[in-house]
């Protein structure tokens, strides 16, 4: 491995002197890691450098969250060199990689003698902590160059699934499909099961580094059977996409049972092939057996399930989240609207409360049309918040409303969307969000939805659920912890929407004899509008961090609106489609952009 050519190559030694260079490499040395070995651990000394020859690194906090990743000609430890500090996040190799190791003192000594290389690696730290701002830089930085199909059983067609997903890929850079059969058509017969440690094996690495440098995405295709080659197609991948056959009935194959054996710690998910009359109720055991931290269906004859599926590889999925807020809500309708005719493919969903509600809608394929006529139905033609009870527990008893979402949702369960959806709650036994991604679609956009005082809690393993609007009113959090692109948060909170117009005070009677002298000055506070304030006012104080996490924060127009005004329907969708066709021509490129 020449040192020299690599540091040449990389961004922070680049342009300095031959000599200064040749100097460099002097000191350089060559350290090899395996998937999953660490390579920094928290806590330890800042005692060199690594520069990443082959291979990725992935950097992660001590509760386990992404800080970054780290590709090709890329530096880590460097922050801890400069503080002083000992490491602060655990590094490990996600794949096969070698690394230049560059030790402490001769690091100082160097940038000493040479002051641009210094303010190169700062500008490098500073890089990093800006593209943490946003879920599309995060998503970006840990977009997978290199992805391993691996076939749960022989009768999977990996080329085909690989053919369907290359266009989209294609739109960001060139994509080239790698199978063992190509790999000996370059270098000969049998170089492709060459094992880790085998003579020839340089041959193999080299070539496989010399693809990468040229492509943007590496597609390895493993054997229909454990061999040497799918190891190395694991080894050598930054994401493992598992297939199956929904069809199948799940079971721990030969080509799982490599999988789990080799202990990699690269993240794996499942693509589940899954026909238009395909029940995916297989989804939880496949994820199981093969470690999937999520899931893909994919229908034969769907193109843009493929292309939904590239883009959440290639960190270009679009993701929407929607915020609580009552009849205030129905302006997510217009958004959708604005969003179907601006073309922008919504690739994952979720919300809270009514922003459940919509989203949910939304995951289960039906237009904004639909959606309109559903949400007319259920709020506007119907009364299914009248079922009273003495005001013990909650003000009704929230069946009916329960037994029109059963109506609507039927059956479905969330990991049977084929657009991946969730929704949050807040645990109020436990004083934190419940973020639900699987199981009965009706009940979890219900409990989403359970306003503390005016509906009952859910039971659920004897904690008490209710609305998530109560800790997360927009769980762009949720999204970003996805790592899927960009994503557009859509807020319908109205701060300070409890007032009396006039009152002077202090003056403890005014509530209950209010009445407003004009029109324009609304209506006394009711006491669900009260109860609902109170229970979202520490959501709500955090929605500017929220919206932080979002690269398109839409704060929509619905001041005015109460949180009952459900007659109000059309006119608060017309005002969130109208401002959301302000605001989109200006998003939409920054939202279909390729990551950096």
């Amino acid at each position: 491995m020449d040192h020299r050519a690599l540091l040449a190559q990389s961004r922070l030694f680049a342009g300095i002197a031959p000599a200064a260079l040749d100097q460099l490499a002097e000191r350089t040395t060559v350290c090899g890691f395996r998937s999953g070995q660490a390579v920094f651990a928290i806590g330890a000394a800042a005692d060199c450098i690594y520069i990443v020859a082959t291979g990725r690194l992935r950097v992660e906090n001590a509760d386990g969250s992404l800080r970054g990743e780290v590709g090709l000609l890329e530096c880590v430890g460097e922050v801890a060199i400069l503080a002083g500090h000992p490491r602060s996040a655990e590094v490990y190799a996600v794949r096969d990689s070698y690394l230049l190791r560059i030790a402490r003192d001769d690091l100082l000594e160097f940038l000493q003698a040479h002051p641009a290389v210094l303010l190169r690696l700062t500008q490098v730290v500073i890089g990093r902590l800006q593209m943490a701002a946003t879920p599309s830089s995060r998503a970006g930085a840990s977009r997978p160059r290199c992805i391993a199909l691996l076939g749960a059983s022989p009768h999977i067609d990996l080329n085909a699934i690989a053919q369907r997903m290359h266009a989209t890929l294609a739109e960001c850079g060139d994509v080239r499909i790698v199978d063992g059969r190509s790999v000996d058509a370059a270098l000969g017969k049998g170089i492709s099961q060459m094992s880790p440690g085998m003579a020839a094996e340089d041959i193999l690495v080299r070539h496989l580094h010399q693809a990468e440098g040229a492509h943007r995405h590496l597609i390895y295709l493993c054997d229909r059977v454990p061999s040497s080659w799918t190891d190395r197609c694991l080894r050598q991948c930054d994401r493992v996409m598992v297939v199956a056959d929904a069809r199948t009935p799940p079971s721990l194959t030969p080509m799982l049972e490599e999988l789990r054996d080799l202990k990699l710690r690269v993240p794996v998910e499942l693509i589940l092939q899954c026909p238009e009359d395909c029940r995916a109720d297989s989804v939880l055991p496949w994820r199981e057996l093969s470690g999937a931290r999520t899931h893909y269906l994919l229908r034969p004859d769907h193109p843009r399930d493929a292309e939904a599926l590239a883009r959440s590889i290639s960190g270009r999925a679009l993701g929407l989240v929607l915020g609580g807020g009552g009849a205030r809500g129905f302006a997510h309708i217009g958004l959708l609207r604005a969003l179907e005719e601006s073309r922008l493919p919504l690739d994952v969903l979720g919300g809270t409360s009514m922003g459940a509600f919509v989203s949910a809608l939304a995951a289960c394929g039906y237009d904004w049309k639909q959606v309109l006529q559903i949400t007319r139905e259920t709020f506007v033609e119907r009364h299914l918040l009248n079922d009273y009870l003495l005001p013990r527990v909650a003000l009704i008893r929230g069946r009916k409303f329960y037994k029109r979402l059963q109506t609507i949702f039927g059956e479905r369960r969330i990991e049977e969307l084929r657009t991946p959806f969730f929704c949050v709650s807040t645990n109020l036994t436990r004083g934190k969000a419940v973020v639900h991604d699987r199981g009965p679609l009706a009940l979890w956009v219900a409990t989403s939805m359970a306003i503390p005082g005016v509906a009952p809690p859910v039971v659920w393993h004897g904690d008490l659920l209710v609305d998530g609007g109560v800790v997360n009113s927009l769980p762009t959090d949720v999204m970003q912890n996805l790592e899927r692109g960009p994503i557009i948060a859509s807020d319908v909170s109205t701060e300070g929407a409890l007032t009396l117009p006039g009152v002077e005070g202090p003056d403890v009677d005014a509530v209950l004899r209010w009445a407003p002298l004009r029109p324009h000055e609304g209506r006394r506070p009711s006491l669900i509008s009260i109860l609902f304030r109170t229970a979202t006012m520490t959501s709500e104080s955090g929605v500017a961090a929220r919206a932080a996490r979002a690269d398109a924060y839409l704060r929509l127009p619905v001041s005015g609106v109460a949180l009952f005004d459900w007659k109000k329907l059309d006119e608060v969708a017309q005002r969130g489609y109208e401002f959301a066709m302000q605001q989109l021509p200006a998003l939409e490129a920054r939202l279909r952009a390729c990551p950096v």
